[in-house]
C-alpha cells in the first residue's frame, strides 16, 4: 500500500513537471509600458469662483499599454479625483473639463490634445448642506496615440477648467 502512494505521488509529480500545455491559461494582450514624464499645470490645477472651488488632486495615477502586442497605438488610461468645496451651489450638478495635452519630449510643439466633460453631482440635498461641503468624485479617462509619437518621446500635461 505504501509503494502504491509512493508510486502515485511520483507519478503526479513527474506529469505535473512534464510540458503539458494547460487550455485553461489565457494569455495577457495587454503589454504594459513605461509611461511619460507627467506634469499638473499649476494653472489648471484649481477652478475657484464664490459657489464652488474644484481641486485636481495631485495623487492621480496612470497607466500606459499596448492593447495588442504588435498594436499601432499606445493607451494612456488616467485615474484621477476632483475635490469639490461647495460654498452656496447654484445647481445640483457642476460641470467641468478635464484636459489632457500631449507635447513632444522639448515641449515646444504640441502634438495631442483631448477635453473630457464631466458632471459633478452634489451627494447631499440643499436642505442638509451646511455652510460648505466637501466631496470627492473619482474618474478614469483615457486617450490613444499613435506609437510612433510615442516613441520619439512625449510629456503630458493635466489640467481642469
Amino acid at each position: 500500500m505504501l509503494k502504491f502512494f509512493i508510486l502515485l505521488i511520483s507519478s503526479l509529480l513527474f506529469f505535473n513537471a512534464c510540458s503539458i500545455k494547460n487550455p485553461l491559461i489565457k494569455k495577457s494582450k495587454i503589454t504594459y509600458i513605461d509611461c511619460p514624464k507627467t506634469l499638473i499645470l499649476a494653472p489648471g490645477a484649481k477652478i475657484s469662483n464664490d459657489q464652488i472651488t474644484m481641486i485636481l488632486n495631485k495623487n492621480y495615477s496612470m497607466n500606459c499599454y499596448l492593447p495588442e502586442p504588435e498594436s499601432s497605438k499606445v493607451v494612456f488610461e488616467y485615474n484621477y479625483t476632483i475635490e469639490t468645496i461647495f460654498n452656496n451651489p447654484s445647481s445640483e450638478i457642476e460641470k467641468v473639463e478635464f484636459i489632457v495635452f500631449v507635447t513632444n519630449k522639448t515641449e515646444d510643439l504640441k502634438v495631442h490634445e483631448e477635453t473630457f466633460y464631466k458632471d459633478i453631482q452634489i451627494d447631499i440635498s440643499k436642505d442638509e448642506m451646511q455652510e460648505s461641503y466637501n466631496q470627492i468624485t473619482n474618474f478614469s479617462d483615457k486617450i490613444i496615440l499613435d506609437q510612433k509619437l510615442y516613441k520619439n518621446g512625449v510629456k503630458t500635461f493635466l489640467a481642469i477648467n
